[in-house]
């Protein structure tokens, strides 16, 4: 009683994971490689140094679709241009119109809206009204 189109979409998807996780296996082999080459070249140059000690950095991918501290300006203009208090999904909206760029990036860019918002809010530079999705954003007096 199984449903053969569901079987064959799931083989096909499991198939692709997998394809996925090899390639990114392969990937952290070569990583792995090049931190030990590091670690090694590190302790030729300074015998005393524990490499595992060092901290991790974090990575970070900027979008390709904003240049650095755009994003950032567009969310302020749209608080400036605003009559009053906004929601976070009226300022994405202005800024992807803005950009010109499509609506399905609208849940990436709030998350990051939220972000930038949040540090703002920290700094005294903007104020929130209400909670949650109805908080409503506005620029300090």
């Amino acid at each position: 009683m199984s449903e053969t189109h569901v079987v064959s979409a799931l083989r096909n998807k499991r198939a692709e994971v997998a394809g996925h996780i090899h390639d990114l296996e392969k990937k952290v082999r070569v990583w792995r490689a090049r931190l030990a080459h590091i670690d090694e070249t590190l302790r030729i140059f300074s015998p005393e140094t524990d490499p595992e000690a060092i901290p991790a950095k974090r990575t970070y991918r900027r979008a390709r679709y904003f240049s650095r501290g755009e994003f950032a300006r567009l969310c302020s203009d749209a608080l400036r241009k605003a009559d009053g208090p906004v929601t976070t999904a009226e300022i994405v909206a202005s800024v992807l119109s803005t950009k010109g760029l499509p609506n399905s990036l609208a849940p990436i860019l709030t998350e990051k809206a939220l972000a930038y918002l949040r540090t703002k809010l920290a700094t005294s530079s903007v104020v929130k009204t209400g909670a949650t999705q109805g908080a409503r954003w506005s620029l300090a007096p």
